[in-house]
């Protein structure tokens, strides 16, 4: 329906009648799901090929069109946006409000919302421009690439993050000569934690084994 009433303006000003305003969404009411940071790039090149469908019957190409994308953009979106740059973003802007830093909101937004704005209104201007071949763009980022450069940089700053964390804790239980012992602790836990979940092992595993550590450290 969001796709549909996202291209309802082009039947408006294509001047359809009543009759053919109703087929023209009926054909976009069909099953689509992306991610929606993706989908500008979808929407611009199926608005290039509706033009185009007035003088070439390309309804055939469209829905093929729609149904070859929605599911591999949804995936890159997803491992991108959601699986890497939300969790990078979200974890630098937790360690400045941890500081008491009051920019720590507007860093999030500065961090995470220029990318997928601009990949959003220029996904959209060059699927309107190149139809079928918009999809050269969102393929020039390399966002599965992106996406395991973004991944590291999360678990490193989430282990600088926890280790800063622990240093601080340690001081102030055990005092300032385990500050150094349990920062490198956390800083090589995480990581070996993040190595273990990239070959595989299972995140409740991992889990279960640091909270069994944490207890038999605490007894």
């Amino acid at each position: 329906m969001g796709f549909a009433f996202a291209i309802l303006p082009l039947a408006l000003r294509m001047g359809k009648d009543e009759k053919s305003i109703s087929s023209f969404l009926a054909r976009h009411l069909e099953y689509f799901n992306t991610h929606p940071y993706l989908s500008g790039a979808v929407l611009g090149s199926v608005i290039a090929l509706e033009i185009d469908n007035e003088h070439h019957d390309n309804s055939t190409d469209i829905s093929r069109l729609k149904k070859s994308l929605m599911g591999p953009y949804a995936a890159i979106g997803d491992s991108f946006f959601w699986g890497s740059l939300r969790p990078l973003t979200g974890i630098t802007a937790a360690a400045l409000a941890y500081q008491g830093s009051f920019c720590a909101p507007f860093i999030l937004l500065l961090l995470f919302d220029p990318l997928q704005l601009w990949i959003r209104l220029k996904g959209f201007m060059e699927g309107y421009r190149h139809g079928w071949q918009g999809i050269s763009y969102i393929q020039s980022w390399d966002l599965p690439r992106l996406a395991r450069i973004v991944r590291w940089g999360t678990i490193i700053c989430l282990a600088v993050a926890a280790a800063c964390l622990g240093q601080g804790i340690a001081g102030f239980y055990a005092g300032i000569w385990t500050q150094p012992l349990v920062s490198i602790a956390v800083l090589v836990t995480v990581l070996l934690s993040f190595l273990a979940v990239e070959r595989g092992l299972s995140p409740l595993i991992i889990l279960y084994g640091m909270t069994a550590g944490c207890v038999a450290l605490m007894i």
